[in-house]
């Protein structure tokens, strides 16, 4: 009975810390060190191979409890958004492939009326670092705001570049 507890309880802990890890979800499966480039690396893990990303802002920051958030948690591992739960509450990731985003018909929810311009380079830094879209508006407040060197943004950029 005891061995019964103690094998239902690891398979609980495993799970729970399945759950909480930045790629919880499966995407990827990559090890730390398989990514081709830093953008990758930036993109499934939140961290670069020149320091610490960190985040702030947005729901999912606090949500997280301090934890490392990357942004293939939310976007997929293809860029393709959709809808997810974490830790209990529903979110509605947009799809972030570099040909969506700069798309002259950019519609951010399907409604068929385009909410704001094109992004491009910059306007994607910016809603990356400060929430903000091409219009200058804000983004939904799960967003968080990242932390970055102006290398890892172009080195993330370059591989949003690579998702189709």
């Amino acid at each position: 009975m005891k061995q019964k507890l103690l094998g239902s309880g690891l398979v609980f802990l495993a799970l729970a810390l399945t759950a909480c890890t930045p790629l919880g979800w499966g995407w990827g499966g990559l090890s730390s060190g398989g990514y081709a480039s830093n953008g990758e690396r930036i993109y499934f893990t939140g961290t670069s191979a020149n320091g610490r990303i960190s985040y702030s802002g947005g729901n999912v920051g606090g949500m997280m409890g301090g934890g490392q958030l990357a942004c293939a948690d939310c976007h997929g591992p293809n860029g393709r958004g959709g809808r997810h739960t974490m830790h209990m509450t529903v979110m509605d990731a947009p799809d972030i492939r570099w040909s969506t985003l700069t798309a002259e018909e950019h519609d951010g929810d399907g409604g068929g009326e385009m909410e704001h311009p094109p992004y491009d380079e910059e306007t994607i830094k910016r809603a990356v670092t400060r929430g903000l879209d091409p219009g200058g508006d804000p983004l939904d407040p799960a967003m968080p705001r990242w932390r970055m060197s102006e290398q890892d943004l172009d080195d993330l950029i370059a591989y949003l570049k690579t998702l189709d």
